[in-house]
């Protein structure tokens, strides 16, 4: 009687190890059923191979006599076009965005010489979600004019500013706009400008790059 036992228990084992491969694939086969059953759904504005980080807005915060910074917005991620133009359309975005305009002049008050560094920590709080701030320039008549002036590094100093270009313009990047607590020094860039004269410790109010030089 045992011996017909454990006949059949070997007989058992040995039809499961003939299948124990089939098995294994069914089990793989319902836990990936499960996945893409209960796995939440990609939306569709971002169902696309292409994505880069891409420029959301740009706008101009300024004081009565139209002296200020031209800030410019960028999402935080790389996003497809579909999801940047939702993101652009935004309501939330427009209105963050329009209280900083509102907001900034009433808290400098007059900005021509407000530093573009403790205005870009005004600034940081108003990001709207999934965007942050691309670059901060100098912006304005009476601004601009202060990066043009006699500079002893340099002969044949820029005579003018080409808004155009903005060459010569105060600007910031975004590690210097969100990072810039941590550095022991300001860092005070200036707009396509060569060698020592492309960034300075201080704001400096001269030109910083030669008529030779000039990008038309």
């Amino acid at each position: 009687m045992n011996s017909n036992r454990e006949l059949q228990r070997h007989y058992r084992m040995q039809a499961i190890l003939s299948i124990r491969n089939w098995i294994a694939l069914t089990v793989i086969a319902i836990i990936g059923i499960a996945l893409a059953v209960f796995r939440p759904r990609a939306d569709p504005l971002d169902a696309s191979a292409v994505i880069n980080t891409s420029i959301v807005r740009q706008i101009h915060v300024v004081d009565s006599a139209n002296n200020g910074f031209r800030v410019v917005y960028a999402t935080k991620e790389n996003v497809t076009a579909d999801r940047l133009y939702e993101i652009q359309t935004r309501p939330a975005v427009r209105d963050s965005l329009e209280r900083l305009k509102l907001a900034a002049p009433r808290h400098f008050g007059n900005m021509l010489h407000t530093d573009i560094y403790d205005f870009a920590t005004f600034a940081v709080p108003f990001d709207p979600p999934d965007v942050r701030i691309h670059n901060i320039f100098v912006f304005g008549p009476d601004k601009q004019r202060l990066y043009i002036g006699d500079n002893p590094r340099l002969e044949n100093e820029a005579k003018w500013i080409n808004s155009g270009t903005a060459q010569g313009l105060l600007y910031l990047k975004p590690e210097d706009i969100y990072f810039h607590q941590t550095r022991r020094r300001r860092v005070y860039r200036y707009f396509r400008c060569a060698g020592i004269e492309e960034a300075s410790h201080t704001d400096e109010h001269f030109s910083h790059f030669t008529e030779d030089d000039r990008i038309y």
